[in-house]
Parts: structure tokens; C-alpha cells; sequence
């Protein structure tokens, strides 16, 4: 694990926006077919070959408890997809059951897109920083779990959500000390825990944590790129 104060000074010796990806923004390269939302696929590829570029033209960022997460939950990602391929052939037959106009079956080594998506899922989250256990951070954590504030919640749910959060928001911070300008974007899916209600928008009660430092919230990898490409970077 890599240290923040390590973190700044490379991103200050060879300046590229900072993204931090949360679990579910890496396990959604994973559900991107059942969420028809092939984007995903896209920017995780492009993000993939800037981060691998020299000098990098985007810094991936995660937290300790990303890995751990993207463990838990990948087996059942990787099912999730095997359906929606699988109902693509279950289509096809339907259709001939019913007289409709005949859709072919998909070939055969599209069945292998499940595991080619947990690849490049794997191969995001590889590619990432990752950043190790920070003081303050962890401080502001457990206050944010003792007091069920938002990413947390009561019974002390949400715990790794709220490290995730507060080490993007120290990483930022001293960014920001050192004098980086460069874009920082906090990437997370989970709308239900970081964003206001019904809303793709940030929690208002994180408006104040996130506006400050200049740290932008995406909903997802395309909406990460979107931000990017509005501050004139290129990939």
C-alpha cells in the first residue's frame, strides 16, 4: 500500500487528474450488460491504457478496503453477467416459439464475456493505487460511524464506505495543500449512500466536504470521463 504523502508527490512531479473508484464502480465493468450500460466498458479500457502510459495521463486511485470488497462481491458480479448473456440465447428461442421474426443465438465465444469483463474489472483495480491507512482519515471515519453520518449508517453499517470516503477526502486535501489544480473526481454507483435522495447529485450533507477541496462526485465511470473531458483532459 502506498502512503498519501507518497501519493502527492508523484502527482505533483507529473500532474494528471486523480480518480478514486470506490467497489461498486469496478463491479459495474462487471454488470454492464445486465445494466445496458456498454459505456462502462469503454471508459474502464481507456482508463486502463492511460494509467499504464508515461508519463500517466490519469492516476487511479482506491482504498484499503476496495480490495477486499471487490473479493466479497465479484463471484456473484461475474453470475449477474452470465445471466444477462444467457438471456440473450433465451430470446432467440423464445422468439421461434412464438413465430417471430428469427433471432440468431449469440456465438459461442461471446459466452466468454463474463469472465473477460471480471478481467478488466481485475485489471482496473491492479492498475489503481491503493492507498495504505492514514490517521486522520481513519479518525474522521470512525467519527462518521459512531455518529451513523452518511456514507454510515446505525449498527455501524457502511464502516468501509466511510474509510473509502475519508480517504479520498484526505488524499484531495493534501493534494490541494501541496498546490495540485488538477481535477479529483470521487466515483461511486452507490447513489443510495452518497447521493441526495432520488438524485444523482451529491448528499447535501457531503456538499460541504466535497466542495471545499474542489473534490467532483460521478456516479460512474462514463460520468468520471465526462467531468474529465469538460476540464480539457485528454486520455
Amino acid at each position: 500500500m502506498t502512503l498519501i504523502a507518497t501519493v502527492v508527490a508523484a502527482v505533483n512531479g507529473s500532474p494528471a487528474p486523480v480518480v478514486f473508484l470506490d467497489s461498486c464502480s469496478l463491479l459495474d465493468v462487471v454488470r454492464a450488460p445486465r445494466r445496458n450500460k456498454a459505456s462502462e466498458v469503454q471508459v474502464a479500457q481507456q482508463f486502463l491504457a492511460s494509467v499504464t502510459k508515461i508519463p500517466k495521463t490519469v492516476y487511479l486511485v482506491v482504498s484499503s478496503p476496495t480490495q477486499t470488497e471487490w473479493n466479497d462481491h465479484i463471484g456473484e458480479t461475474v453470475d449477474d453477467c452470465t445471466g444477462a448473456v444467457d438471456s440473450c440465447n433465451a430470446v432467440a428461442s423464445i422468439c421461434g416459439y412464438l413465430a417471430l421474426a428469427g433471432v440468431a443465438p449469440l456465438p459461442a465465444g461471446v459466452l466468454g464475456l463474463p469472465n473477460l469483463l471480471r478481467q478488466l474489472s481485475a485489471d482496473l483495480l491492479a492498475a489503481a493505487i491503493t492507498l495504505d491507512h492514514d490517521a486522520a482519515a481513519l479518525g474522521r471515519a470512525i467519527d462518521r460511524v459512531l455518529a451513523s453520518r452518511i456514507p454510515a449508517k446505525p449498527g455501524g453499517k457502511g464502516a468501509k464506505d466511510a474509510v473509502i470516503l475519508e480517504h479520498a477526502v484526505e488524499t484531495t486535501t493534501q493534494l490541494r495543500a501541496a498546490g495540485f489544480a488538477g481535477t479529483c473526481v470521487f466515483v461511486s454507483s452507490n447513489t443510495k449512500d452518497f447521493a441526495a435522495s432520488g438524485s444523482t447529485n451529491l448528499h447535501p450533507l457531503l456538499v460541504p466536504v466535497f466542495n471545499p477541496i474542489q473534490l467532483d462526485y460521478a456516479t460512474s465511470l462514463t460520468h468520471a470521463e465526462a467531468i474529465l473531458t469538460a476540464a480539457g483532459w485528454v486520455g
